[in-house]
């Protein structure tokens, strides 16, 4: 764990994994509330770490630390719920599973989605990333060269971190953001969250263009999945449909390209109500009504619980 001022975060979290873990090492970049002590009141062993803008290096000088054979990562605002040590170490026996994905909820009002948050602790597996650091480039060379399959698991991280003011974190992400897409210009997920970032601020055309930026290094062939492409379309799409543009046209490209993704669906909704296209905005929302949001588990996706409940509810009754 990575932590800085996580006072009012800290200690739900280390609560959260009583029981389940063997050891805790914490990298503090500079706190100056009590979050050191309260970390080591629950056993960790805190590390001093100055921090220089670059996620990837923090988490991987934790790792060094670290002596168990694995490895589970998460954040201060973050919780590890519906988990038994031994659900949590089923099948990390067998010696080609070199990485686990937990359900993950990116807040309260998201679906569930699959994350790579529990790893062998093999030095061919760091984190790679200055910003939203990641292990899914070693691990993709390990699956090559090595077999290394990944498992699931039940267990459950929910993020308390994204629900109430976010304006604080978008000013503190987006410097970050803007180096990484300078650094890193065809990994897509930046230009995606560097779009949400300038949005969140109230840069639309900033934010418009960043995703236009991100898509147009998207169509390369092979550059990235077509559920990233879909929601690079979908951050795009949701700014201009939300100024009144009619982005049907664009959206259907993304709907083609992953044709659950839900959020999508509903901005199709949206946007053919905006256009008059009300009997087909109508199918569209039954089709979202007739969704269990507890069921949907996206690989990579989340999305607004309520486009399944309350907000298409909303929307139908426009269209009827």
């Amino acid at each position: 764990m990575i932590i800085k001022n996580e006072q009012p975060f800290l200690d739900g979290c280390l609560k959260s994994l009583h029981g389940l873990v063997d050891e805790i090492v914490i990298v503090d970049t500079g706190s100056t509330d009590s979050s050191i002590d309260i970390a080591r009141a629950h056993g960790a062993r805190v590390l001093d770490y100055a921090w220089h803008d670059d996620f990837a290096a923090a988490r991987n000088f934790g790792l060094e630390a670290a002596g168990s054979e694995w490895i589970l990562y998460i954040d201060a605002d973050e919780r590890l719920v519906d988990a038994t040590r031994e659900a949590l170490r089923a099948g990390l026996e067998k010696p080609d599973i070199f990485a686990v994905r937990l359900l993950f909820r990116v807040n309260s009002n998201s679906t569930l989605y699959r994350e790579y948050r529990l790893f062998r602790n093999d030095p061919r597996l760091r984190f790679k990333g200055a910003m939203h650091e990641t292990i899914l480039p070693d691990l993709a060379m390990l699956q090559r060269e090595a077999g290394a399959r990944v498992g699931d698991a039940s267990a459950k991280l929910i993020h308390l971190g994204y629900d109430g003011e976010m304006t604080a974190k978008y000013r503190r992400n987006l410097p970050l953001l803007q180096a990484s897409v300078v650094r890193d210009p065809h990994r897509s997920y930046y230009w995606k969250d560097l779009a949400d970032t300038l949005a969140g601020l109230g840069e639309t055309d900033a934010a418009i263009a960043a995703a236009q930026q991100g898509l147009a290094r998207a169509k390369a062939p092979g550059q990235v999945s077509d559920v990233m492409h879909s929601a690079l379309i979908y951050t795009q799409a949701r700014l201009q449909v939300q100024r009144g543009e009619d982005m049907r046209d664009l959206i259907e490209v993304g709907l083609k390209l992953h044709p659950r993704n839900w959020s999508l669906l509903f901005l199709r909704a949206r946007a053919r109500v905006n256009a008059g296209a009300l009997q087909a905005a109508i199918e569209d929302l039954r089709l979202l009504l007739a969704q269990d949001a507890d069921s949907i588990v996206d690989d990579t996706l989340a999305h607004d619980r309520r486009i399944f409940g309350a907000h298409a509810h909303e929307l139908m009754g426009v269209a009827l």
